[in-house]
């Protein structure tokens, strides 16, 4: 990021405004939990998607051995379950860079049925003598074409390659 442009990360708190009572967004506390005990007790995780419908959700990690891939699996499995599923949480252990550099964090990507934007929030966590240590609040990286807009651009196109990385301005990504 050059010296002058302003960072795109918000600092705004997330938790105060996400509703425990709503499913979708439950199972994004659900998301964050299942990572944080993943990485205490393993020091990482494999991506996972979470599928919501109604009031159940289904919890499935997803495969890849890069970023690309394991898009690529989350959007397969959305899009077989599009029409029986409430919503999708798509997370994974990441990064994001910060005016100070870079910092390792949770990244939950979310998206109800349908939606065009998905939103994307980050966890921030540090080790320090051999332990795991999580920074309070969540913070918003703002929307991002949702795993449903990217299957409609890819029918709209018809055959283009499609490839699409998760943060398109590299804010965020993948470990």
């Amino acid at each position: 990021m050059a010296e002058n442009e302003e960072s795109q990360f918000q600092d705004e708190e997330i938790i105060g405004e996400l509703n425990e009572d709503d499913p979708v967004e439950r199972a994004v506390f659900i998301a964050l939990d299942e990572a944080a005990n993943k990485l205490d007790e393993q020091g990482d995780f494999e991506p996972f998607l979470i599928i919501v419908q109604g009031d159940e959700i289904h919890i499935e990690e997803q495969e890849g051995d890069d970023e690309e891939e394991v898009i690529a699996a989350a959007r397969q499995t959305v899009l077989q379950m599009q029409h029986v599923a409430d919503a999708y949480i798509l997370t994974y252990d990441g990064f994001v860079d910060l005016d100070d550099g870079r910092s390792d964090a949770i990244i939950v990507e979310f998206a109800r049925a349908g939606d065009e934007e998905a939103q994307v929030l980050a966890w921030l966590y540090y080790t320090h003598d051999d332990h795991l240590h999580f920074q309070d609040p969540l913070y918003s990286l703002g929307a991002y074409p949702s795993l449903y807009s990217l299957e409609k651009t890819a029918a709209e196109l018809d055959g283009v390659d499609t490839a699409v990385e998760a943060e398109p301005d590299d804010e965020a990504g993948l470990e």
